[in-house]
């Protein structure tokens, strides 16, 4: 490797802790062909690498590190290999583990596919290795960001137990399939539905069960199945031929979800028997993405160009949670139903809010990522709140923030 390119691969490096909870030892071997793109993927790990994770990279008989000292205390052996086929016009790269081939992925120039998602390809199973462990140990500092995958990956959900995290991603073929985290042992699984896309998985009280948004009968209705043999017993919740969408439980046999009418939309309540009911929502243009706690509902309304949350109460009555000059969206509530979490534009990009139901405080957990950020989710404890956030040119990644309130650790965020 020429001394310049060594020299950009150590100027996009970032400083990190000399101690390290996570180290990485990755060896990267590659053909004459392939040399540049193997400089690019390190260069891309090395760019990303996690704080509190320590990185040694050897290539070409030369070692890249993130830092001078670290000291670790659970460490990784990978290796790289990439290769290109003149004949296919393509290369092929794989990542091993133990000798075994753990992740493979291929590019040619003539796809579709831009050469800088096939670095991120490449470059993202080492990042959430460690990212996975990091949050598995909670040893991270306030923001952990642990998809690097070029994929989309969004919309979050705890288990009520806190040991799977569940969002969409398009990772297995550019499909979009539910992918849960297991947040005990650090791993993530994908679970396909033949013939559908899924969107907004929803873990049933009990966690037995996931609610979604599907296509598996060819237009968007609401599902739900077990999280064991997840492919089979799908069950149907919604009716008719308008899509319906963002589903969310009200109770162990309950769900919620809003449909397209012919005025606009509704929100229906549906037990597992399919039993529905349209909810009496009046003065909204349309309703969106609800959100239930002890038998309040909370929702996005939309009004003459304006979305605002708003919430249901038990005795049938609307009242105004959070309707400012800038757009609120994506409800979530804590689970002691203290506060609430949801997306707002008004730093002049989407990012994390709460507002404290007491007292009428609000405060961004977001703001120094300076990224959109979407779909909050509190997790059954309330310290963490996981969300999406896009970077640049690639689509959102999963991030968790640590909960805090402004006497916690910092002053207000100053509101427009």
């Amino acid at each position: 490797m020429s001394a310049g390119r060594f020299s950009l691969l150590f100027a996009l490096l970032t400083f990190i802790s000399c101690f390290a909870t996570v180290g990485l030892r990755i060896t990267i071997v590659s053909d004459e062909q392939s040399k540049e793109l193997a400089s690019d993927v390190a260069s891309s790990i090395l760019s990303l690498v996690p704080q509190n994770v320590f990185v040694s990279i050897e290539m070409d008989g030369a070692t890249l590190t993130s830092n001078d000292l670290a000291s670790i205390e659970e460490e990784f052996a990978l290796s790289f290999s990439i290769s290109y086929d003149a004949t296919r016009n393509a290369y092929y790269a794989s990542w091993l583990e133990f000798d075994s081939v753990v992740y493979s992925c291929s590019y040619s120039p003539r796809a579709e596919k831009p050469y800088r998602e096939f670095v991120r390809e490449c470059a993202h199973y080492p990042l959430e290795k460690a990212a996975l462990r990091l949050l598995v140990t909670g040893k991270f500092e306030k923001y952990l960001r642990v998809t690097y995958h070029p994929s989309v990956d969004e919309y979050s959900s705890f288990s009520p137990n806190g040991e799977l995290f569940a969002f969409i991603t398009d990772r297995l073929g550019g499909n979009r399939n539910i992918a849960l985290l297991n947040l005990t042992e650090g791993t993530l699984k994908v679970l396909p539905v033949h013939g559908s896309s899924e969107y907004f998985p929803r873990f049933s009280p009990d966690g037995s069960r996931l609610a979604f948004q599907g296509s598996l009968h060819g237009f968007w209705n609401i599902y739900v199945m077990p999280i064991e043999d997840h492919a089979r017993n799908i069950v149907l919740i919604s009716a008719g031929n308008a899509p319906a969408y963002s589903p969310t439980w009200l109770d162990n046999n309950t769900l919620l979800y809003v449909q397209d009418t012919e005025a606009g939309n509704a929100m229906y309540r549906a037990t597992l028997a399919r039993r529905r009911t349209k909810l009496n929502i009046e003065g909204f243009d349309m309703v969106f993405s609800p959100a239930a706690h002890d038998g309040t509902i909370y929702f996005v309304g939309l009004k003459e160009a304006n979305f605002g949350i708003y919430a249901l109460t038990p005795e049938g009555s609307v009242v105004c949670v959070e309707d400012g000059f800038y757009n609120e969206h994506d409800p979530a509530i804590s689970p002691d139903g203290r506060y609430l979490a949801y997306s707002c534009n008004c730093l002049g990009y989407y990012a994390i809010w709460i507002k404290d139901l007491q007292t009428n405080e609000k405060w961004c957990l977001t703001e120094e990522l300076r990224q959109d950020a979407f779909y909050p989710s509190f997790s059954p404890d309330g310290q963490l709140v996981g969300f999406s956030a896009s970077e640049g040119f690639f689509e959102p990644d999963i991030w968790f923030v640590r909960f805090f309130k402004p006497s916690d650790s910092q002053e207000q965020s100053s509101l427009p």
